[in-house]
């Protein structure tokens, strides 16, 4: 494999985070090269990198609009293809421990299609662009460069084991859960990373159907929650392109979905309301039922290393990885490449820039990670850090919220902002949403 050298943009990992990242940097540095493990498909089709793009992806609204503010006119192109925009919680039916959640008019709205489907798109018009340049079938071994600086990558063909460096002035990180951040950096001269980790032991188990007319949801989407604090068991069916739904079953440690045919329609009749078991167990199966399991919320604390090497910048799930059962991920990479993009507008190459890059990108998931681990640390079978005397009063007025949303179209709409991560936690807080809240708590006791 020959060495790359010249003024340009490296990015390692061409999924949804690293291709955006590749279109920020073409941007800004005019010739880019993204390394990726896999071959990609011809279509929209699944890749060996992404056994869990089989399973239900919710790309919320805030996610979607980072995504084409960044690659513009990707959602008509995945609307074209047959992906749905569907109002939330207009054209949502979720069913929380409390009850419904108002179908109420709002502003927000999730982009329903495979993630075969999204990947697809992004990577049409990336691969297009005359500046961008893939390697495919490429492993990265290690980064170069030194504490201070990284200067490029090494890389290796998984076919032939040819190696190269490959030299560049910025270098985007986006290797995915499964990433080596921390043995890369290490191989610089930095001190270990932090890291921390709480494990629900979420587990998915996915089946598609087709679309028959007679057995269309009661809504577009219909999300059966689990209690944290309980078996937390929950699904959700939703449509996808070709004429599909997915219906998806998950569980946490000790109430796993089962992936055997007799027993995971059972499941889902076992939910807290068997709406997904009644408008389900009629329709026709595409397909065997496919799980995934080691999906844990995994974040190293780059941000709070005392020294970052100028030129680097990690991404996606490289830098946070959320529990999927949230339905987060997507939108946290989207918003990561956003304040990515903003922060190279705003700092260019000066002497510290990268640090304050790093400490944005990880800034921008702050809100979702607070979400999933304050929720998942609730689980009795949980694996991590006690929770915090500040994270219980939060979850208490969060429940309260709760009760409040599914009375209260008003409070419900505040819910959803949160939820979609297009408003922060501080947006409930407001005296409107505070009297109802403490009222449905008061009448809970």
């Amino acid at each position: 494999m020959p060495a790359f050298s010249g003024r340009h943009g490296l990015v390692l990992g061409g999924g949804l985070a690293g291709l955006l990242a590749a279109r920020v940097l073409a941007a800004r540095m005019g010739k880019v090269t993204v390394v990726e493990r896999d071959a990609y498909p011809e279509g929209p089709q699944a890749r060996k990198g992404m056994p869990h793009a089989r399973h239900t992806h919710l790309f919320l609204g805030t996610g979607v609009r980072a995504m084409e503010s960044v690659i513009p006119g990707t959602l008509a192109m995945l609307l074209a293809a047959g992906a749905r925009r569907v109002e939330m919680p207009a054209e949502v039916a979720v069913h929380t421990k409390h009850g419904w959640i108002p179908r109420t008019r709002h502003s927000e709205f999730i982009l329903c299609c495979s993630r075969d489907l999204v990947d697809w798109a992004v990577r049409e018009q990336v691969l297009h662009d005359e500046r961008i340049t893939v390697l495919q079938n490429t492993d990265v071994v290690e980064l170069t460069g030194n504490a201070s600086r990284v200067t490029g990558a090494l890389v290796q063909g998984r076919g032939n084991g040819e190696r190269g460096h490959i030299e560049a002035d910025r270098v985007a990180v986006a290797t995915g859960r499964s990433t080596r951040i921390g043995d890369w950096l290490d191989g610089l001269g930095l001190p270990p990373v932090p890291e921390e980790v709480v494990d629900v032991g979420t587990a998915y188990a996915t089946r598609l159907f087709r679309a028959d007319q007679a057995t269309g949801p009661l809504a577009p989407v219909v999300s059966i929650a689990g209690d944290p604090t309980g078996a937390a068991m929950g699904g959700v069916v939703l449509p996808l392109e070709g004429d599909r739904w997915s219906l998806t079953l998950m569980g946490m440690r000790g109430t796993e979905p089962p992936l055997e045919e007799g027993e995971f329609m059972a499941y889902a009749k076992g939910l807290a309301h068997p709406a997904l078991h009644d408008l389900m167990s009629a329709a026709t199966p595409l397909g065997r039922i496919r799980g995934f399991r080691g999906m844990v919320n995994r974040r190293p604390r780059l941000d709070r290393l005392p020294t970052w090497p100028e030129g680097l910048v990690v991404v996606g799930d490289a830098a946070c990885t959320l529990n999927p059962a949230h339905a987060h991920g997507m939108t946290v990479a989207a918003l990561g490449i956003v304040a990515f993009r903003e922060c190279l507008a705003r700092l260019g190459d000066r002497p510290g820039s990268a640090r304050r890059v790093q400490r944005a990108v990880s800034r921008a998931a702050d809100a979702a990670w607070t979400q999933s681990v304050n929720d998942d640390l609730q689980h009795p079978a949980v694996v991590g850090p006690p929770l915090s005397a500040a994270a219980r009063l939060g979850n208490a007025y969060a429940d309260w919220v709760l009760r409040a949303a599914v009375v209260d179209p008003h409070v419900a709409r505040a819910f959803v902002d949160v939820f979609t991560l297009a408003k922060g936690p501080a947006s409930v807080l407001t005296p409107r949403i505070l009297l109802s809240a403490l009222s449905a708590g008061r009448a809970s006791r």
